[in-house]
């Protein structure tokens, strides 16, 4: 067993390269996610080969390092794929909740408070804790009720608002997310010795980070967070947006009005869709040649195929016109 562990645990840390290969962008939440699920491995590892109680409480600790964070890293990232706008002040929220969850957790063999007693066993030369559960052990379960709740409430929320370009990719992400909650919760109807969570943990790495590389050959896994309540406009002047005295900001839901109702939009490419929701959100065309891995020559050309076929001259028209379609709020 302690074999599964130790190829599990190498196969994490391979694919925290594999990421840095693949996600051009580096998202911070999902190299954290890789790293906690290393470091959740890491702590399965160390407990399979554990002699003593207090080495095996320490491994168990530094494994419920990784699953207590990992939900947590794994929300950011679906709220960062799902363009779902969220306040500053929510991931220093979670990471405190995180912080006192990990603290309860860990406090097994100082406190009877997650575990009231603890006591290492040998099952066929493998080392297994035997615990009784004191009275917040179940708060762990609401913890991770609430996270992965929160992701389907998420994924469910901007499918209905369309702020994800393609339902394929929601629908992808949203199997992702309730495949987990499936393994965690037949993990804890049957009881097993073994964590099937360390090998899942892996498989869906793998899901991620080829639904990453669907999403960056399509321009869309842009990491910058998206703003709902209004597009930000630039006070420069230049040709490549629009100044703040000419047009008013349009909002998350304007924007998909526009996108929605405005029948020319319709002879525009997927590629000339994507390019043209980035100048409703008013973004430069070297920050939008970036997201989308392009250079900004080709941008160029998708913007003077977008003018033309919508019947503008420049972006400023582009703005006056699409107000037409926009929801008023």
């Amino acid at each position: 067993m302690s074999t599964v562990y130790g190829l599990a645990m190498a196969v994490s840390l391979l694919m925290i390269g594999v990421y840095y290969y693949v996600d051009r962008k580096h998202d911070k939440w999902l190299l954290l996610l890789f790293v906690f699920v290393a470091i959740c491995d890491f702590g399965y590892f160390l407990l399979s080969l554990s002699k003593t109680l207090d080495a095996a409480l320490w491994s168990n600790r530094i494994a419920y390092l990784g699953n207590v964070f990992l939900p947590f890293s794994l929300l950011m990232m679906v709220m960062t794929l799902s363009r779902f706008t969220y306040p500053k002040w929510l991931p220093k929220v979670l990471v405190a909740v995180n912080t006192v969850m990990l603290l309860i957790a860990a406090s097994g063999g100082w406190l009877p408070i997650y575990y009231k007693k603890v006591s290492l066993d040998f099952v066929n030369g493998l080392p297994v804790l035997i615990k009784e559960y004191g009275p917040l052990h179940a708060v762990y379960k609401v913890f991770l009720f609430a996270h992965f709740a929160a992701m389907v409430a998420v994924i469910a929320y901007t499918a209905v608002k369309k702020t994800v370009v393609s339902s394929k990719h929601t629908v992808f992400l949203a199997f992702v997310v309730i495949g987990n909650i499936a393994i965690w919760l037949v993990e804890n109807m049957i009881h097993s010795s073994f964590e099937f969570l360390s090998i899942s943990y892996i498989v869906t790495e793998g899901m991620i980070l080829f639904l990453y590389s669907i999403l960056q050959d399509y321009g869309l896994a842009d990491t910058q967070k998206i703003s709902d309540s209004s597009v930000v406009v630039s006070q420069n002047t230049s040709e490549n947006v629009v100044p703040s005295e000419t047009v008013k900001s349009f909002s998350g839901e304007q924007i998909e009005s526009i996108l929605n109702n405005w029948k020319a939009v319709e002879t525009l490419s997927q590629r000339e869709k994507e390019v043209l929701r980035f100048l409703l959100e008013n973004k430069k065309r070297k920050v939008i040649a970036d997201t989308l891995f392009v250079t900004e020559s080709t941008i160029k050309k998708h913007t003077a195929a977008i003018y033309r076929k919508l019947e503008t001259a420049n972006r400023a028209e582009l703005f006056e016109k699409a107000k037409e379609y926009s929801v008023q709020t």
